[in-house]
């Protein structure tokens, strides 16, 4: 008569044990780098689609740095609509203060953006458009309730937009597209995370933090200062 070795009970349920327990202790590095991934890859799709979208719209509008426009909506319709694909645009203001708007991509992302000129006291305007602020959200349940500082250089990530910007202090993006927020940067790569206003610190704004993964090439740096 043949003999047939197997696993007793006892063993099977240790290894099922031994599994669970591995399983535990890896699954949150796992899920972590998971989205530290999807963060990554959808910031650097954003930066190159955005500014292809601008690169087509200039074929069309001539330089962005004369472009000229009323508010955010007339911004979009005018510079954008035409040149970027996307899902949903919500013509209504978002959140409170600025006027932002919200742009839903295909990819599970969205944006708000808000773009102002220079007023007079009696409501004319005074130059060409100035430029604002575009606020990445790599899902875009993040950005359905509009600004949300707290969530900067985690869930929301800062662009800006100011090509005809004159002051010294707009350098990094004068006569550019859509960059990471660099107003008034010094250019020391370690005042990104230092800079008291600016910087991406917890004591800070996290205006900086998305030019930190910019400048990694778009990889999230081991010492950056948040999880995901």
């Amino acid at each position: 008569m043949q003999r047939f070795k197997a696993f007793t009970l006892a063993e099977v349920l240790i290894t099922l044990g031994i599994i669970g327990v591995v399983a535990s202790l890896t699954m949150p590095s796992l899920i972590q780098s998971n989205r530290r991934q999807v963060v990554e890859v959808r910031l650097q799709k954003f930066y190159s689609t955005i500014n292809q979208a601008i690169t087509m719209s200039e074929a069309d509008n001539g330089n962005k740095a004369d472009w000229v426009s009323a508010d955010t909506d007339d911004f979009f319709n005018i510079y954008l609509k035409k040149y970027l694909s996307y899902i949903k645009y919500d013509n209504k203001r978002v959140g409170t203060g600025n006027d932002y708007r919200l742009l839903y991509l295909s990819d599970g992302s969205a944006f708000l953006f808000d773009i102002y000129g220079t007023w007079d006291s009696a409501g004319n305007q005074t130059s060409k458009t100035n430029g604002g602020h575009f606020i990445f959200c790599p899902n875009s349940k993040d950005c359905i309730d509009g600004v949300d500082y707290g969530k900067w250089g985690k869930k929301q990530f800062v662009f800006a937009f100011w090509p005809n910007e004159s002051a010294v202090s707009f350098k990094y993006h004068k006569n550019k597209g859509v960059e990471p927020y660099l107003h008034a940067w010094d250019g020391d790569e370690e005042s990104l995370y230092t800079q008291s206003n600016y910087g991406c610190n917890p004591e800070a704004r996290n205006f900086y933090c998305t030019a930190i993964i910019q400048h990694n090439g778009w990889k999230i740096p081991k010492d950056y200062p948040y999880s995901f």
